[in-house]
């Protein structure tokens, strides 16, 4: 792998110095930290668009009369399998952010940080809400209606964000 090998040079230019070199081994702490970032990244933006295409619009065919069973067991299950992800991922974004990397690169950085705040943000102050008010009152149209809408954010944010994470990775490989 070439990131292991070689540096960037004073103008950006990649160079096969030895390995020992501080330089090599921060681009490679650098370019592990955007493959975990991706990983992470690619592996719940499958998950969400799993969610929003299939699992939310299902929330509408569950019968009033199990819905509140349902959802509760929904909130359950689903936590185990996104907190832990969502939580590695918001510490890789934020190491990253230690790292200076050249040009254009660090402000997609930045962006790709923004983007795991916005998740955030609308996962606990829009998404959780909207949650915990169909276990509190049940079947509610105009709350699942809500809640795939409002799921669009987080659906385009994990996109846009695994798209940047690919292409930092081509570019510092």
């Amino acid at each position: 792998m070439a990131f292991v090998t070689g540096v960037y040079g004073k103008h950006g230019q990649f160079s096969n110095k030895p390995f020992g070199n501080r330089l090599c081994y921060k681009k490679s702490m650098v370019f592990a930290l955007l493959l975990l970032n991706l990983l992470v990244s690619a592996c719940l933006t499958g998950l969400i668009w799993f969610v929003q295409i299939v699992h939310y619009p299902i929330f509408a065919k569950v019968p009033a009369s199990h819905f509140i069973a349902y959802q509760t067991t929904h909130m359950q299950t689903t936590g185990y399998v996104v907190a832990g992800p969502m939580l590695l991922e918001l510490v890789a974004s934020s190491v990253l952010l230690l790292y200076t990397l050249p040009g254009k690169m660090q402000l997609l950085t930045v962006g790709a940080f923004a983007l795991v705040v916005l998740i955030w943000l609308t996962t606990f102050f829009v998404s959780v809400p909207i949650h915990n008010t169909l276990v509190t009152n049940g079947f509610h149209q105009d709350m699942i209606t809500k809640l795939v809408a409002t799921n669009w954010v987080r659906t385009l944010a994990w996109t846009l964000r695994t798209g940047i994470l690919v292409y930092l990775v081509l570019k510092l490989r």
